[in-house]
């Protein structure tokens, strides 16, 4: 039996390790909820990308250190603007930051290409990316192409099957031209003819949350390889009407329930998912 491959790649304010394990668990719910009788939860397999200790200090440290009069609201906004300011700063191409986040990108995807249930020349691969982790998986999936390094289909992407973006800050950064005036391939060169029609490109974000933007409008690329761009109300009571909802997206249904729809379609009745 063949499996559906899924990466997810984190962003700024989701910077612990196995931050995607309850994601994961709710997706493979709703998604076998969906078909009971022909679906299972082995039919997917999730891979988390970790990036956050590369660049995290001490949590909250500088803004402990600058409220020294103890005096500043919203201080889970205050460190998410923080955080998204220094990584934006620090992260572009040639820093030793952008080669060492690639580097463990690249180490990530060799370790999920060995997996036993994994066929490195057809696996589909879906990646779903939040927020700046969606600027970088752009950023590295341009990179690999141009590279001309021979990897394999899975790690080169070319067996990418759609993309997932939520609460993504890309359309704002197309704006600085280069790579990013381009949106990457959602449907890779080696993907199985029979599922190259089912593959989509789904952004989600929250109108309160001020990282996240719409992707169709961006330019005329953009607006043909993504398929819709979804306004989605995630969060607590707490977070939901403000910008602290950035980090909600991971827990609420209104993202995990058309995530594991769209996988559902991906993985559909098809001759390919019955090759041994």
């Amino acid at each position: 039996m063949k499996r559906l491959a899924v990466a997810i790649i984190h962003g700024i304010g989701s910077e612990k390790e196995f931050y995607s394990i309850e994601l994961k668990h709710r997706i493979v719910e709703e998604y076998v909820k969906g078909d009971p009788d022909n679906r299972l939860e082995d039919d997917l397999l999730f891979h988390e990308i970790y990036w956050g200790d590369l660049v995290k200090d001490e949590h909250g440290a500088l803004l402990d250190k600058m409220d020294y009069k103890n005096e500043l609201t919203y201080k889970g906004v205050r460190n998410l603007f923080i955080d998204f300011m220094r990584l934006g700063l620090s992260y572009h191409n040639g820093s030793d930051l952008y080669n060492a986040i690639h580097n463990r990108i690249k180490e990530s995807m060799a370790k999920f290409a060995s997996h036993r249930n994994v066929d490195q020349d057809d696996t589909p691969l879906v990646i779903l990316a939040h927020s700046f982790g969606s600027v970088i998986m752009s950023n590295y999936v341009h990179d690999i192409q141009k590279s001309g390094e021979v990897d394999s289909n899975f790690e080169s992407f070319k067996t990418l099957a759609g993309v997932i973006t939520f609460a993504s800050p890309l359309g704002v950064y197309s704006a600085q031209g280069g790579d990013f005036e381009d949106p990457i391939s959602k449907v890779g060169s080696a993907l199985e003819s029979g599922l190259k029609d089912r593959v989509k490109w789904l952004n989600f974000y929250d109108k309160d949350d001020v990282v996240a933007y719409p992707l169709k409008n961006v330019n005329d690329a953009y607006n043909s390889a993504v398929d819709g761009d979804f306004e989605i109300n995630v969060g607590s009571a707490a977070t939901s009407w403000n910008p602290a909802c950035h980090t909600g997206y991971w827990e609420d249904k209104d993202f995990y329930k058309p995530v594991a729809a769209y996988l559902g379609e991906l993985r559909a009745p098809h001759d390919f998912w019955k090759i041994p």
